[in-house]
């Protein structure tokens, strides 16, 4: 599964530049908006102290969940040590990167422990949690990371967003 999928989206590059592009940029910029839109949603300073409340914490727990998450991952991709699908099939990447462990991938963990802290703070989740899930197919349309890196990211990333939300409610 994940070298067909590797190798079709290779096979889709230059076929539609727009696309192409697009999925650059969302590799590039994606972590940095979903950072700045967290940012916001905690300065929106007419909403109502009950909700600031709510924002702030969630924003809280949406770094410390992907930070901690990120941590994690380090060991488990020394681990595994996989190499990305540039290096493993000889190709270009559409997005230029350093090769190196690509399981799990830290970008998709990140990712989804923000957009899942986030989901209950009201226009702000689900805006998070596409661009989540946009970055994880960019990861591996540009070539940087197998299908199952995203898959075993994005479920870290729940796991730990999950934990820190649960340990929240408890205190």
């Amino acid at each position: 599964m994940d070298k067909t999928a590797v190798l079709h989206c290779q096979k889709a590059w230059e076929r539609f530049e727009f696309f192409d592009q697009l999925m650059i940029a969302v590799g590039k910029w994606t972590p940095i908006v979903m950072l700045l839109l967290i940012v916001t949603s905690t300065i929106n300073l007419e909403m109502p102290a009950s909700l600031h409340r709510l924002v702030l914490a969630h924003a809280t727990i949406a770094v410390v969940a992907a930070i901690v998450a990120r941590l994690v991952n380090e060991p488990v991709s020394r681990r595994f040590n996989r190499l990305r699908p540039f290096e493993l099939y000889g190709f270009r990447p559409l997005l230029c990167h350093d090769g190196g462990a690509s399981f799990p991938s830290n970008h998709a963990t990140g990712a989804f422990a923000l957009s899942i802290s986030m989901f209950a703070v009201p226009s702000y989740g689900p805006v998070l949690l596409v661009l989540a899930f946009l970055l994880a197919i960019s990861r591996v349309y540009t070539g940087l990371h197998h299908v199952t890196d995203v898959l075993a990211g994005a479920l870290h990333g729940l796991l730990f967003a999950v934990f820190f939300l649960t340990l929240y409610s408890v205190f």
